[in-house]
């Protein structure tokens, strides 16, 4: 009889210590991922973007998001760049429209894709915008995800252009159709400032507005120039090509001399300039400044009269094709967190960035932000939409053109070369 109980005793002492080890295997330790951005500068925005990041770490006790801040997004992607020559890539980095990040990671066997997460869940996929698949899918591959789109037209003085007679029969403003009349309202405003002894110009120009804004819109003004915008084009040397450039020159013609877009932005808000070049995230900036009154927001121009805007899904976070399955799993969690309505809303309202998830209200965001919910408008009505210069021409198409662009519209010899520049690349 003892002989049985005692059986019976250390079976149960057995079956409690096997309980025991398979709680002990169930509590894991908390999966830590790092997380390298640009947000990392003293910016309104920037803290906004910083205080999103945390909440995620807040709300996931299971996970500890490391932060590796930048003050700036170019610094940023250059360390990850950096990092990929040697092997190494942080779980999340966000890339914030540098494309040539994703194509090196991808190269590398170093990104992981993302597909297979998102088929695997409809709650996730719909808060995607179709255009990102458009954009970035290739292959049944998605190797890169936004967390905005990269909306743009260009900002505009209303006062500005009243007194200059820019106006309807109702003295409202009246936005030029065309490149033509875009070029006589700059002809209007330049007149009416030296009539009036003022230092108003019709622009304050850098380089990222001359390349990065005007040139590819005005490029896609035109049928041959709009075909060159969609695709890397076989040759360079073409028409449309030539008189971009050419109107590019004219642009400089009428413009401050500023040393960047910082500068630009504050001659602008300062009423200095009557057109600024920049997407709507600008809003933010224009919002707080003393003439938001002012300040209104239109599509580009084309050559026949149709109006056209960039609505674009830039490159966005990459994740490290980590073989890790809770890393990869915890780095989802967060991609799903920055796509969700909530905190796409508070991108929206807080820092003033296009919604990628097209359930975000625009009726919320014209109510509650005016100012960027009517540039949303102009620009997502636009009869003609193309995606950012960077998206289209990777590689380093952008770079001949930074470098290059402004001496060429100012001196006709120096186009020539910057077009073999450029074909140069593509041969490769």
């Amino acid at each position: 009889m003892k002989g049985r109980w005692y059986i019976v005793c250390l079976m149960f002492c057995l079956g409690m210590l096997v309980s025991g080890c398979r709680e002990k295997e169930e509590i894991l330790e908390p999966v830590t991922i790092t997380l390298m951005h640009g947000w990392g500068g003293t910016l309104k925005n920037h803290q906004t973007m910083q205080d999103i990041y945390r909440q995620f770490d807040e709300q996931n006790e299971d996970i500890v998001l490391e932060f590796q801040p930048f003050p700036d997004v170019t610094i940023a992607v250059e360390e990850a760049n950096n990092m990929l020559s040697v092997g190494k890539m942080p779980d999340i980095i966000s890339t914030n429209g540098f494309s040539y990040y994703v194509e090196n990671a991808v190269r590398r066997g170093m990104a992981m894709d993302l597909m297979p997460y998102i088929e695997a869940d409809e709650e996730f996929k719909e808060e995607i915008s179709p255009a990102v698949f458009e954009a970035w899918e290739s292959s049944g591959k998605l190797y890169t995800l936004p967390d905005a789109m990269e909306v743009s037209g260009y900002w505009y003085n209303e006062d500005i252009f009243k007194k200059a007679g820019i106006t309807d029969e109702k003295g409202d403003v009246d936005l030029p159709d065309t490149w033509d009349e875009f070029f006589r309202d700059c002809d209007k405003i330049e007149g009416w400032s030296k009539e009036n002894g003022l230092d108003i110009t019709p622009f304050a120009l850098e380089n990222d507005q001359i390349v990065e804004n005007f040139f590819f819109a005005r490029l896609a003004g035109s049928e041959e120039g709009f075909s060159m915008t969609n695709t890397i084009p076989g040759d360079f040397a073409a028409k449309a090509v030539e008189e971009t450039v050419k109107d590019t020159g004219r642009l400089l013609s009428y413009s401050h001399d500023v040393n960047n877009l910082d500068n630009a932005r504050q001659f602008f808000a300062e009423g200095k300039c009557a057109v600024f070049f920049n997407g709507v995230w600008d809003s933010e900036y224009f919002r707080e400044s003393s003439g938001a009154e002012n300040i209104g927001y239109a599509a580009y121009p084309t050559e026949d009269g149709r109006s056209l805007a960039y609505v674009s899904p830039s490159a966005g976070y990459v994740v490290y094709n980590n073989q890790d399955v809770r890393k990869r799993e915890a780095c989802v969690r967060f991609l799903k967190y920055m796509l969700s309505e909530e905190v796409q809303t508070e991108l929206a309202l807080k820092t003033g960035q296009a919604p990628v998830n097209p359930q975000v209200s625009g009726e919320e965001i014209l109510q509650e932000y005016p100012l960027l919910g009517k540039g949303l408008q102009a620009a997502n009505r636009a009869d003609v939409k193309i995606k950012t210069l960077r998206s289209v021409w990777t590689g380093s198409y952008g770079d001949v053109l930074a470098d290059q662009l402004a001496g060429a519209a100012r001196d006709e010899k120096k186009l020539a070369p910057m077009l073999e520049d450029l074909n140069r690349i593509a041969e490769k």
